[in-house]
């Protein structure tokens, strides 16, 4: 067998199998968010009449301090590939109080649908972020990437 047809059918395979999204956090030092349950499987393409609801675990390190708080959000991949964003009063985020908890964050995609920014396929992720006053805030944490794609 030639090693170069090999390697090629390699890279062909794993570039055309679709992403599935996974439970495992991205941490940054000990803060951690992580995906529990989405009610929406991957392997679907998302329309307006969609609502995500999706269930998160979180934990902000004892080390992490801020006079502002935290907060958790959903955000969408935009079409330039260092910008996620959300719109309208649920991507705001979710401000939270204890250090350690679980949350259900609820998202209408009718909100961003329409959004010539959007990332075809649709990709989100969630965020843990310390606020840091004036409408501002660092993202200390995320899930890895959800891509909405049809898998068949």
């Amino acid at each position: 067998m030639n090693p170069f047809l090999s390697l090629v059918s390699l890279l062909s395979l794993a570039l055309l199998t679709p992403a599935r999204p996974t439970v495992e956090p991205l941490i940054t030092g000990d803060n951690s968010i992580t995906l529990v349950k989405l009610n929406q499987p991957p392997c679907k393409t998302l329309s307006a009449a969609d609502v995500l609801t999706a269930k998160v675990a979180y934990h902000i390190a004892d080390a992490e301090q801020s006079a502002d708080g935290f907060a958790v959000s959903i955000k969408f991949q935009g079409t330039d590939p260092h910008m996620t964003f959300s719109v309208g009063q649920q991507g705001k985020g979710t401000d939270v109080t204890a250090r350690q908890d679980t949350l259900t964050l609820t998202y209408p995609m009718a909100a961003i649908m329409q959004n010539q920014r959007l990332q075809r396929p649709v990709t989100c992720y969630f965020y843990l972020h310390r606020n840091l006053g004036h409408g501002r805030s660092a993202v200390i944490a995320r899930t890895p990437p959800i891509v909405f794609q049809n898998c068949q």
